[in-house]
């Protein structure tokens, strides 16, 4: 119950990013246009952040559902399912070149992967379990 309540909080708190958290797409080294999305730290104690990144829906992020993507762990970063197959550019394997996916998940849905627990990928904080 204790991770339910926590994971909504997370949801609100991305809700209400701040405008630094917004990932401007023209600055990224692609070959294609992207839509903007948000990228960040969300403060869950006072030594403790997790990593988050936001991509809202592509059709209707007001109605349209929200995905929460969290990688199977312990230590398994979401960016990794973000990057390389969910995502609206992934890596091309075995080079360092982007391509657009034309499945991404963002399409129909906004999708919200977090990097858990804390001290995965770009999360830090003391303790290893966002939970604690």
């Amino acid at each position: 119950m204790r991770t339910l309540w926590l994971l909504a909080l997370l949801i609100l708190g991305i809700s209400a990013a701040d405008q630094g958290d917004w990932v401007d797409p023209f600055l990224l080294p692609l070959p294609f246009s992207v839509k903007p999305f948000f990228a960040g730290y969300l403060q869950v104690a006072a030594q403790k952040a997790i990593y988050y990144v936001y991509t809202p829906s592509e059709n209707n992020p007001s109605k349209d559902p929200l995905v929460v993507m969290l990688s199977p762990g312990p230590g398994c970063s979401s960016l990794h399912s973000w990057l390389y197959s969910k995502g609206e550019f992934t890596f091309t394997r075995n080079s360092a070149n982007f391509r657009h996916n034309p499945y991404n998940w963002n399409k129909l849905a906004n999708v919200l992967y977090l990097e858990g627990p804390a001290g995965t990928g770009f999360s830090y904080g003391a303790g290893e379990n966002i939970t604690d």
